[in-house]
Protein backbone atom coordinates (compact mmCIF):
# COMPACT_ATOMS: atom_id res chain seq x y z
CA UNK A 1 0.00 0.00 0.00
CA UNK A 2 1.25 3.40 -0.85
CA UNK A 3 1.31 5.86 2.64
CA UNK A 4 1.02 9.53 0.95
CA UNK A 5 1.96 10.27 4.85
CA UNK A 6 5.36 8.97 4.06
CA UNK A 7 6.64 9.59 0.50
CA UNK A 8 -14.80 7.67 -6.11
CA UNK A 9 -34.15 3.78 -11.80
CA UNK A 10 -36.67 3.75 -10.19
CA UNK A 11 -36.38 7.52 -10.89
CA UNK A 12 -37.45 6.63 -14.73
CA UNK A 13 -40.87 4.82 -13.44
CA UNK A 14 -41.55 7.01 -11.50
CA UNK A 15 -41.84 9.76 -14.03
CA UNK A 16 -42.83 7.48 -16.80
CA UNK A 17 -45.52 6.68 -14.48
CA UNK A 18 -46.72 10.01 -13.22
CA UNK A 19 -46.85 11.08 -17.25
CA UNK A 20 -48.84 8.35 -18.26
CA UNK A 21 -51.19 8.85 -14.88
CA UNK A 22 -51.67 12.77 -16.31
CA UNK A 23 -52.40 11.63 -19.44
CA UNK A 24 -54.75 9.39 -19.27
CA UNK A 25 -56.47 11.74 -16.55
CA UNK A 26 -57.01 14.64 -18.90
CA UNK A 27 -58.27 12.06 -21.64
CA UNK A 28 -60.97 10.77 -18.98
CA UNK A 29 -62.18 14.25 -18.23
CA UNK A 30 -62.76 15.19 -22.15
CA UNK A 31 -64.43 11.62 -22.35
CA UNK A 32 -66.58 12.20 -19.37
CA UNK A 33 -67.22 16.25 -20.97
CA UNK A 34 -67.72 15.04 -24.41
CA UNK A 35 -70.20 11.94 -23.34
CA UNK A 36 -72.28 14.60 -21.42
CA UNK A 37 -72.93 17.00 -23.97
CA UNK A 38 -73.39 14.11 -26.51
CA UNK A 39 -76.54 13.15 -24.15
CA UNK A 40 -77.43 16.80 -23.47
CA UNK A 41 -77.90 17.57 -27.34
CA UNK A 42 -79.42 14.53 -28.61
CA UNK A 43 -82.43 14.44 -30.25
CA UNK A 44 -84.82 13.37 -28.70
CA UNK A 45 -86.18 11.69 -31.57
CA UNK A 46 -83.44 9.74 -32.69
CA UNK A 47 -82.02 9.24 -29.88
CA UNK A 48 -78.66 8.00 -29.33
CA UNK A 49 -77.84 3.95 -30.56
CA UNK A 50 -78.34 1.55 -27.51
CA UNK A 51 -74.91 -0.22 -29.00
CA UNK A 52 -73.09 2.51 -29.25
CA UNK A 53 -74.15 4.04 -25.72
CA UNK A 54 -72.81 0.99 -24.33
CA UNK A 55 -69.89 0.71 -26.15
CA UNK A 56 -69.12 4.37 -24.57
CA UNK A 57 -69.78 3.45 -21.04
CA UNK A 58 -67.42 0.25 -21.49
CA UNK A 59 -65.39 2.54 -22.91
CA UNK A 60 -65.30 5.32 -19.97
CA UNK A 61 -64.88 2.23 -17.59
CA UNK A 62 -61.95 1.11 -18.67
CA UNK A 63 -60.17 4.26 -19.10
CA UNK A 64 -61.72 4.91 -15.33
CA UNK A 65 -59.86 2.13 -14.38
CA UNK A 66 -56.60 2.54 -16.27
CA UNK A 67 -56.32 5.48 -14.19
CA UNK A 68 -57.16 4.12 -10.84
CA UNK A 69 -54.36 1.08 -11.87
CA UNK A 70 -51.33 4.03 -13.20
CA UNK A 71 -52.44 5.78 -9.63
CA UNK A 72 -51.41 2.74 -7.40
CA UNK A 73 -48.85 1.53 -9.56
CA UNK A 74 -47.13 5.37 -8.62
CA UNK A 75 -47.79 4.29 -5.15
CA UNK A 76 -46.01 0.87 -5.25
CA UNK A 77 -42.99 2.94 -6.95
CA UNK A 78 -42.63 5.39 -4.04
CA UNK A 79 -43.11 2.44 -1.32
CA UNK A 80 -40.41 0.46 -3.24
CA UNK A 81 -38.48 3.85 -3.30
CA UNK A 82 -38.88 3.96 0.95
CA UNK A 83 -37.85 0.50 1.05
CA UNK A 84 -34.54 0.58 -0.46
CA UNK A 85 -34.16 3.92 1.52
CA UNK A 86 -34.86 2.47 4.86
CA UNK A 87 -32.73 -1.17 4.00
CA UNK A 88 -29.48 1.50 3.41
CA UNK A 89 -30.02 3.08 6.98
CA UNK A 90 -27.75 0.08 8.56
CA UNK A 91 -25.06 1.00 6.93
CA UNK A 92 -24.83 4.92 8.01
CA UNK A 93 -21.21 4.52 10.01
CA UNK A 94 -19.69 1.59 7.50
CA UNK A 95 -17.22 2.00 5.27
CA UNK A 96 -17.93 1.46 1.65
CA UNK A 97 -15.38 0.83 -1.48
CA UNK A 98 -17.21 3.14 -4.50
CA UNK A 99 -16.21 3.10 -7.97
CA UNK A 100 -14.38 6.57 -8.76
CA UNK A 101 -11.82 9.13 -7.88
CA UNK A 102 -13.58 11.98 -5.81
CA UNK A 103 -12.45 10.87 -2.62
CA UNK A 104 -13.77 12.20 0.84
CA UNK A 105 -11.48 13.64 3.32
CA UNK A 106 -13.04 12.43 6.58
CA UNK A 107 -11.17 13.12 10.41
CA UNK A 108 -8.30 13.73 8.13
CA UNK A 109 -7.77 10.74 6.24
CA UNK A 110 -8.65 9.55 2.72
CA UNK A 111 -7.90 5.92 1.44
CA UNK A 112 -8.61 3.79 -1.65
CA UNK A 113 -6.85 1.98 -4.50
CA UNK A 114 -5.46 2.25 -8.07
CA UNK A 115 -5.18 -0.40 -10.62
CA UNK A 116 -2.74 -0.59 -13.45
CA UNK A 117 -3.55 -2.80 -16.45
CA UNK A 118 -0.12 -3.49 -17.35
CA UNK A 119 3.29 -2.93 -15.36
CA UNK A 120 5.06 0.85 -15.93
CA UNK A 121 8.49 2.33 -15.05
CA UNK A 122 7.09 5.39 -12.94
CA UNK A 123 4.06 6.54 -11.41
CA UNK A 124 3.05 9.66 -9.28
CA UNK A 125 -0.51 10.04 -7.54
CA UNK A 126 -2.04 13.47 -7.42
CA UNK A 127 -4.74 14.86 -4.70
CA UNK A 128 -6.22 17.75 -5.95
CA UNK A 129 -8.90 19.46 -3.86
CA UNK A 130 -12.06 20.85 -5.07
CA UNK A 131 -10.85 24.11 -6.72
CA UNK A 132 -8.67 22.17 -8.79
CA UNK A 133 -5.16 23.21 -7.08
CA UNK A 134 -2.98 20.08 -6.61
CA UNK A 135 -1.81 20.05 -2.34
CA UNK A 136 -0.20 16.57 -1.87
CA UNK A 137 1.59 14.49 -4.31
CA UNK A 138 3.80 11.67 -4.10
CA UNK A 139 5.28 8.46 -6.29
CA UNK A 140 3.31 5.30 -6.68
CA UNK A 141 3.76 1.50 -7.18
CA UNK A 142 4.82 0.20 -10.88
CA UNK A 143 3.66 -3.09 -10.82
CA UNK A 144 0.13 -4.46 -12.80
CA UNK A 145 -2.34 -4.93 -10.60
CA UNK A 146 -4.48 -2.82 -7.73
CA UNK A 147 -2.30 -0.99 -5.04
CA UNK A 148 -3.76 1.26 -2.30
CA UNK A 149 -3.14 4.43 -1.25
CA UNK A 150 -3.34 6.36 2.21
CA UNK A 151 -3.52 10.06 2.81
CA UNK A 152 -3.12 11.31 6.55
CA UNK A 153 -4.73 14.50 4.58
CA UNK A 154 -1.87 16.90 4.76
CA UNK A 155 -0.34 19.36 1.80
CA UNK A 156 3.19 18.98 0.62
CA UNK A 157 4.28 21.44 3.29
CA UNK A 158 2.66 19.78 5.77
CA UNK A 159 -0.50 21.79 6.55
CA UNK A 160 -3.53 19.71 7.32
CA UNK A 161 -6.07 19.73 4.57
CA UNK A 162 -9.71 20.81 5.70
CA UNK A 163 -12.50 17.81 5.24
CA UNK A 164 -14.25 17.68 1.66
CA UNK A 165 -14.01 16.34 -1.52
CA UNK A 166 -10.56 15.85 -3.62
CA UNK A 167 -9.51 14.30 -6.42
CA UNK A 168 -7.08 11.17 -7.14
CA UNK A 169 -5.72 11.00 -10.03
CA UNK A 170 -2.61 7.94 -10.71
CA UNK A 171 -0.90 7.95 -14.14
CA UNK A 172 2.08 5.55 -14.88
CA UNK A 173 5.11 6.61 -17.26
CA UNK A 174 6.59 4.33 -19.33
CA UNK A 175 9.60 5.86 -21.47
CA UNK A 176 7.25 7.83 -23.79
CA UNK A 177 3.83 6.09 -22.87
CA UNK A 178 1.51 7.47 -20.29
CA UNK A 179 -1.01 5.16 -18.43
CA UNK A 180 -3.77 6.44 -16.34
CA UNK A 181 -4.86 3.43 -13.08
CA UNK A 182 -8.40 3.30 -12.69
CA UNK A 183 -9.40 4.31 -8.82
CA UNK A 184 -11.71 2.94 -6.01
CA UNK A 185 -11.98 5.63 -2.96
CA UNK A 186 -13.16 4.49 0.54
CA UNK A 187 -15.74 6.65 3.09
CA UNK A 188 -17.81 6.24 6.06
CA UNK A 189 -21.33 6.53 5.05
CA UNK A 190 -22.34 9.05 7.11
CA UNK A 191 -26.35 9.85 5.13
CA UNK A 192 -29.05 8.02 2.76
CA UNK A 193 -31.55 9.96 0.85
CA UNK A 194 -33.52 10.02 -1.78
CA UNK A 195 -32.46 12.62 -4.95
CA UNK A 196 -35.04 14.54 -6.44
CA UNK A 197 -35.22 12.18 -9.64
CA UNK A 198 -35.90 9.14 -7.03
CA UNK A 199 -32.90 7.69 -7.11
CA UNK A 200 -31.30 6.32 -3.79
CA UNK A 201 -28.26 7.67 -2.61
CA UNK A 202 -25.40 7.49 -0.26
CA UNK A 203 -23.51 10.45 1.43
CA UNK A 204 -20.11 10.06 2.26
CA UNK A 205 -19.15 13.92 4.34
CA UNK A 206 -19.82 16.07 1.52
CA UNK A 207 -19.69 13.05 -1.40
CA UNK A 208 -22.98 12.24 -2.67
CA UNK A 209 -23.59 8.63 -4.52
CA UNK A 210 -25.92 6.41 -5.77
CA UNK A 211 -25.73 3.23 -4.22
CA UNK A 212 -25.35 1.42 -7.06
CA UNK A 213 -21.40 2.01 -7.02
CA UNK A 214 -21.02 0.54 -3.72
CA UNK A 215 -18.18 -1.91 -4.87
CA UNK A 216 -17.29 -3.57 -1.15
CA UNK A 217 -18.89 -3.30 2.39
CA UNK A 218 -15.70 -3.54 4.93
CA UNK A 219 -16.09 -5.08 8.08
CA UNK A 220 -17.23 -3.18 11.44
CA UNK A 221 -13.57 -2.78 13.10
Amino acid sequence: MTTIANTLSTADRQGVAKTSSNQIASNFQDFLKLLTTQLQNQDPTAPLDTNQFTQQLVQFAQVEQQLATNGNLENLIKLQSTSQLTALTPMIGRTVEIDGNKAPLQDGEAAGTYTFSAPVTESAITISNAAGRVVRTAVGETGAGTHGFYWDGKDNSGNTMPNGVYTIAVTGQTGSSTATATTTVYGRVTGAERATDGTIQLRLGEITVSSDKIRTVLPDE
